[in-house]
């Protein structure tokens, strides 16, 4: 039963500040026998150009506590032209290698003027779990989830930078993307104190009554105001016995 942790933290434009903090919360996360934690998107809110030589680090606290690293959403340039930002999610092993990056395919709001678009969505294995990634928005489009769970996802992350107002239909929407496809959800996301962005991280995993076959979220929030760490232990092959029956619907 693999331990799951959320890192909420505040976004920072000072990478060396941002580092410092984040590193923080992934030694708590790491000390507390963790097997994978997840950042928010854009807790570092500037582009970034290669995100092994910037954040070394955290790759470093990835192998030194055997734990995989899901550090957010950032902003990318990928070349020296106005269409090449894009929003990726890197991969961080548990030996301390890239095993890859997701793109957010949906941008939001004022990002579909500058930012690319993402048309692939990827499953990630890395200590013994298989996970898929979608970035914030991406939770409104049931495709998204539906897809990863499809093509092996044992859970799903996402990612998250939700203004205060948006909070409640967040949480409502993580809610159904795990009950319709009886999957884990995990979403991280910024807590500031400018009451913009105001926390509130999510994990959902099922109670389940056999005798009614009904299947009830059991949730995990985070704080409005503070940085933290939450951790929930979940049975992923529970989840998976559960998928296998709802799927036989369909």
């Amino acid at each position: 039963m693999p331990r799951v942790a959320l890192a909420q933290i505040g976004s920072q434009n000072n990478q060396e500040k941002a580092i410092r903090r984040s590193l923080k919360l992934l030694n708590f996360a790491g000390s507390s026998d963790s097997d994978i934690v997840c950042l928010p998107e854009l807790w570092y809110s500037k582009i970034i150009t290669n995100f092994q030589t910037q954040f070394v680090k955290i790759i470093a606290a990835a192998k030194e506590y055997n734990m995989t690293v899901i550090p957010g959403a950032f902003i990318e340039r990928t070349e020296n032209r106005v269409d090449s930002l894009q929003i990726a999610c890197p991969v961080i092993t548990d030996k301390g290698t890239m095993l890859g990056s997701q793109l957010k395919i949906h941008p939001f709001g004022l990002q579909r003027k500058v930012i690319r678009a993402g048309n692939k969505l990827q499953v990630f294995e890395s200590s013994s779990i298989k996970f898929g990634i979608g970035i914030c928005y991406d939770i409104v489009f049931p495709d998204i989830s539906r897809t990863l769970v499809k093509k092996g996802a044992d859970i799903l992350f996402f990612p998250s930078k939700i203004r205060h107002e948006g909070i409640k239909p967040w949480h409502m929407y993580v809610q159904v993307r795990a009950l319709e496809n009886r999957v884990p959800i995990a979403a991280p996301n910024i807590c500031d104190t400018n009451k913009i962005f105001k926390g509130k991280s999510i994990m959902v995993d099922f109670n389940y009554d056999s005798k009614t076959d009904i299947a009830l979220p059991r949730l995990r929030i985070g704080s409005s105001v503070n940085e933290q760490i939450l951790i929930m232990d979940i049975d992923l092959k529970y989840a998976r016995k559960l998928r296998k029956k709802r799927f036989e619907d369909f």
